[in-house]
């Protein structure tokens, strides 16, 4: 176990990262790369457990002991290896979940020594429209997010890459679609003036672009001081549940910065939500990308948004991807983000400044904060 009072782990399409630091985050020390050749989604690390818990899209779930020193292969029963995420039961922490590519959630509850599919996910409402896989973006069909209610461990929210998000109150028995208010207004076409999609792309129409692409739910943020509060990045916008997701109210920076995949939750304090728009300046060959000036958004409170860009590079062409971006426990506290061209920007002071901790890398898919 180390003695650092902060800890960032990195997943990256070759391997994972540890940075680690005391509570100055003055000087950082980086542990890694480790699970050499395995594209590593996403670090979870269970506290009350003692475990590190790696997601891989190469080779299942991987877990260290000994904080990512050593590691082993835990997928008996895992018939999907390609896995996205892993959660930890607050409570209980020998139970896991697993959200991998096609559409299925698999539950340990030995630590991961064996697994089972979670069935009840089969029959949840509009699970046919999923599909089996498809092509659009870099992600395909995946469950990539997980998120288990701290104060009941029965309630658990996923989501789903071509379905959005859902929420069950009985452990996985029975799921219900959380879209309400979002797919309603879409940011396309004449009434906005949003690059949500290249133009050469938006060619079908708007009842279809709505029903295959603003479903598509990027991050999913639960509230540690009001459990029924939740917050979402999609296709769409940035949005706001005050009822465990039954019904959503847009709270996006503007109708130009829409869409985007990261976000963070703070609340020290107070309330501040930070997310990074996938589209900051003109780019016509990617789907999402920064050309130009990479900029933060910040919404304290909910009086308003900021944009942070002191530190950050004047000449980007990179994107944030949906996991790669946390903030730690401390107060204030701090935030990271890494890119797909493999580097690390964080921040000690709330956004107000930024700096390069780590370069080189390679394309950044996930980034934890490990203590929390």
């Amino acid at each position: 176990m180390t003695k650092a009072q902060v800890a960032v782990g990195v997943g990256t399409t070759n391997g994972g990262y540890l940075l680690l630091s005391d509570k100055s985050r003055r000087v950082w020390k980086k542990r890694g790369p480790f699970l050499r050749g395995e594209s590593v989604n996403r670090l979870t690390y269970s506290r009350k457990g003692k475990k590190l818990y790696a997601a891989t899209l190469t080779d299942g779930v991987f877990v260290s002991g000994d904080f990512g020193r050593t590691w082993k292969p835990i997928n008996r029963g895992l018939h999907v290896r390609k896995v996205w995420t892993v959660a930890v039961n607050p409570k209980t922490p020998s139970t896991l979940y697993a959200g991998t590519h096609y559409g299925h959630l698999f539950r340990s509850k030995s630590g991961g020594e064996s697994w089972e599919e979670v069935t009840g996910l089969h029959t949840a409402p509009k699970r046919n429209d999923w599909g089996i896989d498809w092509g659009f973006g870099t992600v395909g069909l995946c469950i990539h997010t997980v998120r288990i209610d701290s104060t009941n461990a029965d309630r658990i929210y996923i989501v789903s890459s071509g379905g959005g998000p859902y929420r069950t109150d009985d452990a996985g028995a029975t799921w219900s679609l959380l879209n309400r208010g979002v797919v309603e207004r879409c940011p396309v076409g004449a009434k906005y003036d949003s690059p949500e999609i290249p133009r050469e792309q938006n060619t079908g129409n708007l009842e279809q672009h709505l029903r295959d692409v603003h479903k598509c739910t990027h991050q999913l943020l639960i509230s540690a001081q009001d459990h029924d509060l939740l917050y979402q990045q999609n296709h769409c916008g940035v949005y706001r549940s005050q009822d465990a997701g039954n019904q959503w109210e847009d709270i996006s920076p503007s109708d130009s910065l829409r869409h985007g995949f990261s976000m963070s939750l703070v609340e020290n304090g107070g309330r501040t939500i930070y997310t990074i728009p996938a589209f900051q300046g003109a780019c016509k060959k990617h789907n999402s990308c920064v050309v130009g000036a990479l900029a933060v958004y910040r919404n304290r409170n909910g009086e308003g948004w900021e944009r942070l860009e002191a530190g950050l590079p004047k000449n980007a062409h990179t994107c944030v991807l949906r996991h790669a971006m946390a903030a730690d426990h401390l107060s204030p506290s701090g935030v990271y983000f890494g890119t797909t061209t493999g580097e690390i920007f964080g921040t000690k002071d709330g956004g107000d400044s930024w700096s390069l901790m780590v370069r080189g890398i390679g394309r950044v898919q996930g980034i934890s904060s490990l203590f929390q």
